[in-house]
């Protein structure tokens, strides 16, 4: 028997944030390396916007309906084969391409990360998204160890990360 669960979907591109529907769809299964979390809140971003819009990456594909959410926090409740570091009960917030308006959502076991006990879960399901912004930015760009970068306004939200990993050295 199918586990089901409600997601937060789109059935076509275009229309405004009302075109989100409570649907039920098959829950999803964590498989080897993954770990599945039961979503307590999700942020919001102009990334779902362009995606119930109808845009993707061009390194995702994705038919309809479509289930939006990037960044995500909840408790692990199923661990896949492999997966080490992470146990089912862990309170984690994570990210995601898509996938996180809805009660379970499955991710690699890498993108997952404790969530802090003194933050919120209303604040922690939307923590992810300046880590994602700095980390693709680098990688886009194919910054490598060793490599010189300046990060302009790394005092917001997006800067930060990338001017707190190690080896980062800011100027005083």
């Amino acid at each position: 028997m199918t586990h089901m669960m409600r997601a937060a979907a789109v059935h076509e591109p275009g229309g405004p944030p009302e075109a989100l529907k409570v649907m039920e769809l098959p829950a999803p299964q964590a498989g080897p390396g993954q770990v599945r979390v039961r979503v307590r809140t999700a942020g919001v971003q102009p990334f779902d916007t362009a995606v119930r819009s109808g845009w993707l990456p061009p390194y995702i594909t994705a038919g309809w309906p479509r289930v939006p959410g990037n960044e995500f926090a909840g408790v692990v409740d199923q661990v896949g084969d492999g997966v080490t570091g992470v146990t089912e009960g862990d309170e984690v917030l994570g990210f995601s391409a898509l996938h996180a308006y809805a009660e379970y959502i499955v991710v690699p076991a890498t993108d997952v990360a404790p969530k802090p006990p003194e933050v919120p879960w209303e604040v922690a399901g939307g923590l992810t998204a300046a880590v994602q912004t700095a980390e693709l930015a680098l990688d886009g760009m194919g910054v490598a160890d060793g490599d010189t970068v300046l990060i302009h306004g790394a005092a917001e939200r997006s800067g930060r990360p990338p001017c707190r990993s190690p080896g980062c050295a800011a100027p005083s």
